[in-house]
């Protein structure tokens, strides 16, 4: 089974969030927005706007780039749809893949029991039976309600024009039993034969249950025609996946991003991306240096494996100039370069030799070299492509997109020990290495990362510098190289800038350097060689940093280049002699008796009044194509709550008892820390008070609701949670409590990775962020293009004297610093050192939020905090632009 990571773990969080409060709401705009808002800046949602699609269904993107995880991701995201949104025990899930190629690896990962894809998609679906659209065609009822049935097919097999398509409308026998017994509120949804009665039909069947529809890869299928097109299936909701998400006529609804900086922090892909260009009259030289790298790639590698036994073979991709010219050259990679004929595979047309290739991460494979010239086998997915060799001088965006795309995830999604291995190659014909990395960054923006991390992730090299074993920031010379005398006085003058061990005969540049700082670098190196690669290294740094988004001109290195820690102790509960952090589990230790309290559920809820969806008319013209005609909404028209009721209307209601009714809603409601007695007793009371107030004398009409009757008993229940949590909480803010701070346990951000969704992209130039000038997750204005709040608070932090350095603290990340509030973990904006060594936290509040209980519950924690630390840390909560109570706190009283 493959663990999540964390960046995954936040994207499935997101998107369980926006189900459960889609299904709670009845609104997925309200549910978007709050989402969006939680997780990072709330943006607007965008109804679908299409045929046969209601505003009212869920309609989401999660944008991942190329290497993240997508189909890994859709597995789980089914679950999420099926359990938290739909309310159902199973579904059907229409699986749309952008190829037939695609769909034949999809459908058998699915199916394969041993595919970590197949284990993920049964533990978030439970039983599941895996078909193509073809074999759906043969879909039985009990199969259908047995359990998940995920169906893998493209947008083609949907349309009317296409043969497959046509197979999906046809009236088949096979799908007869599945209309049997159709409720009558469902009739009008279902397509008419001839005979004005529901065909029975594929799309008949999915209509009637609603189907998820994952769109994997959505960026390939995204044309108003598709959107005509899926909603001829009525789907309960569209989960999109996406590196590209479309901003055009339909955008995509992005609930979650995912950064490079996530997928480098999770151990997801190589980068950086080193470029190295030659000019035309070069391209032999291009090869041989490309060719070169490889092997020494490959030396490394098998190093890699004896320390750690991990096996890579590193490969090498090469772009030729034209079809014709592939297999001369694959002569001469054999004649010249020392190749066996079965190293080296062609993949261009027809002539596709990888298809052929079933094991390529086995060692018993043979294939280090695989040539095209557009693109490669469709699919095709390979960890070990570490280096891309261009030689064509003209190169469509499409190809060098695609070809860019294979080399960037990283074998066994784990950090390898030598640096070079962790890194992607890129080789290329050119006049210009400025149209080199133009052509790879909008390269990189179609797989999935923004402009600014485009510029970030590549690196060009010096022309005469091969990359291997040229690392940005150091040099390695002979130790007798560098005088130790003059280097202690200039790397003391050099205020961090540089450091150097002339032990090991290094010299590490950690930011651009001026001509003076170079020219006191080179003073520690005693030969003309060593000052040419002072020289070279400069350099190469200045370029590095503007590839990073940095200006590329001298500046003083962050706390964090310098490796400076920045310790901040955390609030700990004190037991038994020992310190733990402060987390929620201490909020519940007491005992507390569910069965005691009041089960009576809102007054606003009646099992009796249930929802209901649009009326429409469906019917075929007479070309045979489909027409769905929605004729508005009628009385208390509710897409989800109508949805809900289909749901259950399909799963039967025999055989209901008081309890089993009892042990569903117990099963299904989330409660491990009430022992289950205590639950069955509470929810006994709520059933029997509900029958009572509503004169029902049998459980058959809380059975049809029980999903909305879920929700409304996991509200009680958490409102008695919260209840004693809030108990508990201002119990433990009491002096006497056993809270404490003490720097034995305390975070150092000087170990962590800063993994920002975004960057700060506007014009100031921070001095003081410990991580640099580019704060994550920090806007600098508001859509009317006013300065955010935060963004000034933020630049006074900056300039204050006091302030040593400070680090925008992100939200809901595990390297990040937090406090437990009665509810939830609480990040504070801005975590600071001040000079004199003490830490302040600072939560800044729009004047809006400054009064409510959540701003109350973290006023009261953070000052606890600061004052059990002994006076080593220190808390405060500006609003309305008042800086002033920053002054205060960090003046001395």
């Amino acid at each position: 089974m493959i663990t999540l990571k964390d960046y995954q773990e936040r994207v499935l969080d997101s998107l369980c969030e926006f189900f459960r409060l889609t299904a709670q709401t009845r609104n997925p705009d309200t549910a978007f927005r709050e989402v969006t808002r939680r997780f990072g800046e709330s943006v607007p949602y965008f109804p679908v706007a299409a045929a046969g699609l209601s505003s009212g269904m869920p309609y989401v993107c999660l944008r991942v780039p190329t290497g993240g995880g997508k189909t890994l991701l859709a597995c789980y995201a089914a679950g999420l749809a099926q359990r938290e949104f739909m309310r159902a025990e199973r579904s059907v899930v229409l699986w749309l893949v952008p190829s037939n190629t695609i769909l034949d690896q999809t459908a058998d990962a699915l199916r394969d029991p041993r595919h970590p894809y197949r284990r993920a998609l049964e533990l978030a679906c439970g039983s599941v039976d895996v078909v193509t659209i073809e074999e759906a065609l043969r879909l039985s009822r009990a199969t259908v309600e047995g359990q998940t049935v995920v169906i893998v097919a493209t947008i083609q097999s949907f349309r009317v024009e296409e043969t497959a398509g046509r197979k999906v409308y046809d009236q088949n026998g096979a799908f007869a039993e599945h209309l049997l017994n159709v409720p009558a509120g469902r009739l009008a949804d279902l397509m008419p034969g001839a005979d004005g009665k529901p065909k029975p039909s594929l799309v008949n069947m999915l209509r009637l249950r609603r189907p998820i529809v994952i769109v994997d890869e959505a960026h390939n299928a995204r044309t108003d025609l598709s959107f005509s097109t899926l909603g001829n299936v009525l789907p309960s909701c569209i989960v999109e996946f996406t590196a590209t998400p479309a901003r055009e006529k339909q955008p995509s609804n992005v609930l979650h991003r995912v950064s490079a900086a996530e997928l480098k922090t999770a151990q997801m892909v190589k980068l950086p991306l080193r470029v190295i260009a030659r000019h035309p009259g070069q391209r032999d030289q291009l090869l041989m240096e490309a060719v070169t790298l490889r092997a020494d790639l490959e030396k490394l590698a098998v190093a890699e494996g004896q320390q750690t036994t991990e096996y890579i073979r590193p490969i090498l991709l090469i772009q030729a100039e034209r079809v014709d010219a592939c297999e001369p050259l694959r002569d001469r990679l054999v004649r010249e370069f020392g190749f066996s004929k079965d190293e080296v595979k062609i993949s261009v047309g027809k002539l596709d030799e990888l298809k052929d290739v079933k094991e390529i991460a086995s060692p018993k494979c043979p294939v280090r070299v695989i040539m095209t010239v557009e693109k490669l086998r469709e699919g095709w997915d390979c960890p070990f492509a570490y280096v891309l060799c261009s030689l064509k001088e003209t190169r469509s965006v499409t190809a060098i997109e695609q070809i860019v795309g294979r080399i960037l995830r990283l074998p066994n999604a784990q950090t390898k020990r030598h640096p070079d291995l962790n890194c992607a190659y890129a080789f290329s014909v050119s006049e210009s290495i400025t149209d080199v990395l133009a052509e790879l960054r909008e390269a990189l923006e179609h797989n999935g990362f923004t402009p600014a991390e485009a510029e970030r992730i590549i690196i060009p090299v010096p022309k005469g510098t091969l990359p291997l074993g040229v690392q940005p920031q150091t040099i390695t010379l002979i130790p007798a190289e560098i005088d130790a005398t003059v280097a202690r006085v200039q790397e003391a003058a050099l205020g961090g800038k540089v450091r150097i061990d002339s032990t090991a005969g290094t010299i590490t540049i950690v930011v651009p350097l001026d001509r003076d700082d170079t020219e006191k670098v080179k003073s520690c190196v005693t030969t003309p060689e060593a000052k040419v690669k002072v020289e070279e290294a400069v350099e190469l740094v200045r370029k590095a940093e503007q590839a990073f988004g940095g200006t590329g001109k001298p500046r003083q290195p962050s706390p964090y280049e310098q490796q400076v820690d920045f310790l901040v102790p955390l609030l700990c509960f004190f037991e038994n002699g020992m310190l733990y952090e402060f987390e929620s589990t201490f909020l519940l230790e007491h005992p507390w008796k569910l069965s005691e309290k009041d089960a009576s559920l809102s007054a606003a809820y009646n099992p009796l009044a249930r929802p209901y969806g649009k009326a429409g008319v469906v019917d075929v013209g007479a070309k045979g194509e489909v027409q769905t005609i929605v004729m508005g909404d009628t009385a208390d028209s509710d897409f989800v709550g109508a949805l809900h009721q289909q749901v259950l209307q399909l799963s039967g209601q025999d055989d209901w008892t008081l309890e089993r009714l009892v042990a569903w809603l117990d099963r299904e409601i989330d409660h491990h820390d009430i022992p289950a007695g205590e639950s069955a007793e509470f929810l006994r009371k709520v059933i029997r008070g509900l029958m009572a107030k509503f004169g029902m004398t049998e459980v058959d009409t809380l059975v049809l609701d029980r999903a909305r009757l879920r929700d409304e008993i996991a509200g009680r229940i958490q409102e008695h949670r919260d209840n004693e949590r809030n108990a508990s909480f201002h119990q433990l803010m009491l002096p006497d409590s056993s809270l404490t701070v003490d720097a034995g346990q305390s975070i150092n951000f000087r170990t962590m990775g800063y993994e920002p969704s975004r960057v700060y992209e506007g014009g100031f130039q921070f001095q003081k962020h410990y991580f640099g000038p580019k704060p994550g997750e920090l806007s600098e204005k508001t859509a009317d293009g006013k300065l955010t709040e935060e963004f000034q608070c933020a630049q006074f932090l900056d300039g204050l004297s006091e302030v040593r350095f400070w680090v925008r603290n992100l939200p809901r990340k595990s390297t990040s610093f937090r406090l437990q509030t009665s509810k939830d973990w609480f990040y504070p904006d801005f975590i600071c050192q001040l000079t004199d060594g003490r830490a302040l936290a600072v939560e800044y509040k729009g004047k809006h939020l400054y009064d409510g209980n959540d701003a109350e519950e973290k006023r009261v924690v953070g000052h606890v905090w600061a004052s059990r630390s002994g006076g080593k840390c220190l808390f405060t909560m500006p609003t309305e632009g008042d800086f002033s109570v920053i002054i205060r706190a960090v003046t001395p009283i």
